[in-house]
């Protein structure tokens, strides 16, 4: 069955099929955590199916990603149409789809016969991995895959595709329901090799409960503190890479049915593992490149009815270094593969302790917007972890709020209202109409702007343009004479 294309999916196919029809023939299609890389390998695999003698050659890097997609594309193109290229399968050669591990291909030297190869997290891959492929399939057009367009080692993919177009920003799933919002509790500074807490504590005591992924720095870490969550009434499972495929798949299968609260593990949930109940992931090992970081903060950005937004316990200060998991990135096949948009402070919610990027937004559980000039005096919530929350557009009950603290504030410190829409816009980016001002404030306001307009020589209609932005009526026509 046939799915249901977002918009930004269809656009995505679009401008890979652009490079192709202009002669590029390697191309890296860079779709965020929730933008759905499953579907859009899918519909490039319908779309080749549809040319006279089309044949695709799907490639992953793990035995449970194969199966994971055999059984997907299965449901839509038939058992007879893809082939599984992996230990314990019969080889289909007639199967116009076939998905195999680049290990398989290289170490069998099979060479299915293929007019497209679609790379999976592509990001995998590097050019002495694919150079017998590249030269078999010089012919062939390549598409690659991957939410993170950088390796381990922070390189870009510039010398294995030619052109990278982006199917959608991080700005964009959120908007559309495709993805939630995170909030992030992180330490004051990186912490080197350490951790600010440990993970079992800070589980308990930011985690409410809710079910989680923790990355740990080794796999003998990581047992141990599934064993430590089990004893302390915490149904916990570790998987790392030994894990064997049935116990792995039951135990992400009980994770599903909500059977397993936690799952630790050393890097093996970076990938195809999707759970959109999880809500929590624990950061107990570094990441210096971004692009992990982002997969492991990918786990739990999912949408779900269970929750209003995602949890990350940051234990290393990784959101120190990269910044919020749903910033919008700028990606490259050069240089540094995946760059910060924008960079900025962050600001203290003085109503609940949740913290959030110095711009119009309200933290997940109030909706209230600290106010910038009473920093000099923040609470102290803990001296381990702050908590952290990337907004978006700041809901109207939360600036009423603000703007009623302000005009009280102004009224004890003698400010005109002019101050008080200076302060109000620090916080909004907006002016505020000021319906509420007497008509003595008023008469002040209108006395200023006078004193203004004789004093530096302004041109009429300064003081009366003026009048109405901020109060959203001309002044009375006698005040004037």
């Amino acid at each position: 069955m046939a799915d249901v294309l977002r918009p930004y999916q269809q656009s995505g196919i679009f401008g890979v099929i652009e490079h192709w029809t202009r002669g590029t023939r390697r191309v890296l299609l860079v779709a965020p955590t929730g933008a759905g890389k499953t579907v859009l390998g899918s519909e490039f695999c319908h779309l080749e199916l549809m040319r006279p003698r089309g044949a695709v050659l799907f490639v992953v890097h793990r035995i449970d990603l194969v199966l994971q997609t055999a059984e997907r594309f299965r449901a839509r193109f038939g058992l007879n149409d893809v082939g599984i290229v992996a230990p314990g399968f019969d080889v289909q050669p007639h199967a116009r789809i076939q998905v195999g591990t680049v290990q398989t291909l290289l170490a069998r030297g099979l060479r299915p016969d293929a007019s497209l190869v679609i790379f999976d997290e592509a990001h995998h891959y590097a050019a002495t991995d694919w150079a017998e492929l590249f030269h078999h399939y010089s012919q062939a057009r390549l598409l690659g895959l991957t939410a993170t367009p950088e390796r381990q080692d922070g390189k870009p993919l510039g010398d294995l595709f030619d052109a990278l177009v982006v199917a959608a920003k991080y700005s964009e799933l959120l908007r559309d329901g495709f993805l939630v919002q995170a909030a992030v509790y992180q330490p004051p500074s990186a912490m080197g090799g350490d951790l600010a807490q440990d993970p079992l504590v800070a589980y308990q005591r930011y985690a409410e409960g809710s079910q989680a992924f923790i990355f740990a720095g080794t796999v003998e870490i990581a047992e141990q503190l599934a064993e430590r969550f089990n004893e302390a009434g915490i149904v916990a499972r570790c998987i790392e890479a030994k894990t064997p495929k049935q116990l792995r798949r039951a135990r992400i299968d009980a994770f599903r049915r909500g059977e397993l609260r936690v799952i630790t593990n050393v890097n093996t949930m970076t990938e195809g593992v999707d759970v959109p109940q999880a809500r929590t992931v624990i950061l107990a090992r570094a990441f210096r490149h971004v692009g992990g970081y982002l997969q492991a903060a990918g786990r739990v950005l999912r949408p779900h009815p269970s929750k209003t937004h995602a949890l990350i316990i940051d234990l290393v200060g990784a959101t120190l270094a990269h910044g919020f998991p749903t910033e919008d990135r700028e990606y490259s096949l050069d240089g540094e593969g995946i760059k910060r948009s924008e960079v900025g402070a962050v600001t203290v919610c003085a109503q609940c302790g949740i913290n959030y990027p110095s711009r119009p937004g309200g933290c997940p559980e109030c909706g209230y917007v600290s106010p910038q000039q009473e920093k000099e005096l923040p609470k102290i919530w803990d001296l381990e972890l702050k908590a952290v929350f990337a907004g978006e557009q700041t809901p109207l009950d939360a600036k009423a709020r603000e703007y009623k603290r302000l005009r009280e504030l102004g009224r004890r410190r003698g400010w005109n209202l002019y101050a008080v829409q200076k302060e109000y816009q620090k916080l909004f980016k907006e002016l505020p109409t000021i319906t509420d001002a007497t008509e003595e404030e008023q008469r002040a306001e209108y006395d200023r702007l006078v004193k203004i307009q004789t004093s530096k020589g302004h041109k009429p209609g300064y003081v009366t343009l003026n009048f109405k932005n901020m109060f959203g009526k001309w002044p009375p026509k006698e005040w004037a004479a």
